[in-house]
């Protein structure tokens, strides 16, 4: 039961870290990310409390997530703020509030998990993967001020970009582990 949860959260994170878009469209939707991580909360739920929150979260990202589908091209430079404009910008902020309140959840779950098999190297790799996830998401917001500084920002979108390669690979290898290592019930 643990490895097929902790194997849809690795899917679901997946789909949900990488974004292509073409012609506006997203090739790898994050509403089916979250709907991965719906499935897996499901399978882990009984491990740890924090699963119940990540759950209740999930339900609100899968909503958000309908609105990120589609994304009309900024074209000539600027800022792209959607479909509904000024009105999107407190979806924005819900969405990425939310959007931290439930990978923290789902990494204190796995962390809980860790600690109760005695993986005591995965709780501590938990602890730092959030860190990470949660630091580049910082980043990104700090990235919109940078925007206005457009030589300062090409290097910094840059650093982004790379740390964001390295630390979507190190969470999806995370989970990947946690799922050969804490296949035990509880």
């Amino acid at each position: 039961m643990n490895k097929s949860g902790l194997d849809k959260l690795f899917w679901g994170f997946f789909f949900i870290l990488l974004n292509f878009r073409i012609q506006g469209f997203d090739i790898l939707p994050d509403i089916v990310g979250y709907i991965f991580l719906a499935f897996g909360i499901r399978n882990l739920i009984l491990n740890s409390a924090y699963f119940e929150q990540a759950a209740k979260y999930n339900v609100l990202m899968i909503m958000f997530s309908i609105l990120s589908i589609y994304q009309a091209p900024a074209h000539g430079g600027g800022i792209n703020l959607g479909i509904l404009g000024v009105l999107g910008i407190p979806i924005i902020i819900a969405s990425f509030i939310i959007n931290l309140l439930l990978v923290y959840s789902i990494f204190m779950g796995i962390k809980d998990m860790s600690q109760k098999l005695g993986q005591y190297d995965l709780a501590e790799e938990s602890d730092e993967r959030w860190n990470q996830y949660r630091n580049l998401q910082i980043a990104l917001v700090f990235a919109f001020v940078l925007m206005f500084i457009p030589p300062l920002a090409l290097l910094y979108f840059i650093i982004l970009f790379i740390a964001s390669i390295i630390i979507t690979i190190s969470i999806l290898g995370f989970l990947r582990r946690c799922s050969e290592n804490l296949n035990s019930s509880l």
